[in-house]
């Protein structure tokens, strides 16, 4: 029995120790490195006008073109790797840059939909008090007016007419 437990001990001990110890190689092929290549540029494509929709709908993109400026650096990294033959190289950079661009597309939505709601809401902010402003001076001037020309007439009436005495002696 001793024996036993001392075979499935050091049996354990060996695999341990081999998954420890052994090397294992991940290659990538030229296929695999193109492939990530590819999506990472069209990741980088559809992040870049999803910056541009959210620019001109006037969000502040400022911090989102910084990040978006270090995916493209790190994209032109993995196309540089590339065609020195640094396949693993080329992969590895263009999985980073695909991952940092999956976040900047979301980012990029939110800030417009929240430049979009906040434009909704400044031009109804702005027809409101046009509307309103313009029914109180609508009001406004209609008893300005009514006091006015209630003002102008009764100044009138109690103007007199000025008799010119030339006038007067003379006939018809």
């Amino acid at each position: 029995m001793k024996r036993f437990k001392f075979a499935v001990i050091m049996f354990a001990i060996l695999i341990i120790s081999l998954f420890n110890f052994s090397r294992v190689c991940y290659a990538v092929d030229r296929a695999e490195a193109d492939k990530a290549l590819n999506d990472a540029e069209s990741a980088v494509v559809s992040a870049y006008l999803a910056v541009v929709e959210a620019e001109n709908a006037g969000a502040n993109v400022s911090l989102v073109k910084a990040k978006l400026r270090i995916a493209s650096e790190c994209l032109a990294n993995a196309s540089n790797a590339f065609r020195l033959g640094n396949y693993e190289a080329a992969y590895d950079y263009a999985v980073n840059c695909a991952e940092m661009v999956e976040g900047l597309v979301y980012e990029a939505e939110t800030l417009k939909e929240e430049a979009l709601k906040s434009r909704e809401e400044r031009l109804f902010v702005s027809a409101a008090c046009s509307s309103v402003g313009l029914s109180f001076l609508f009001v406004f001037s209609l008893f300005g007016w009514r006091r006015l020309r209630a003002f102008y007439v009764r100044r009138v009436l109690k103007m007199k007419p000025e008799v010119v005495e030339e006038n007067e002696h003379r006939g018809p």
